[in-house]
């Protein structure tokens, strides 16, 4: 890969199960974190956790208000 990856993500889950993936656009990027945990998680400060509780997504050089962007906003992945 030529490209700096610039957006770092992390996956993890309750029974153990990690990913980490780069990503160099924020469509990539939020299309990966989407899968794993939804589109509307719940937001802590430094994390996001799907809905059931059972996945969390940690990024670096992106921030999680890009990442899950409220319904209608233009930033939303198709």
């Amino acid at each position: 890969m030529t490209e700096k990856s610039n957006i770092r993500l992390r996956y993890s889950s309750v029974d153990g199960c990690t990913k980490k993936q780069s990503f160099t656009s924020l469509a990539d990027a939020q299309r990966f974190a989407h899968h794993w945990i939804g589109p509307h998680p719940e937001i802590g400060r430094t994390y996001a956790i799907s809905g059931d509780g059972i996945g969390k997504i940690e990024a670096a050089g992106v921030t999680l208000a890009a990442l899950f962007p409220e319904p209608g906003s233009r930033d939303q992945v198709s």
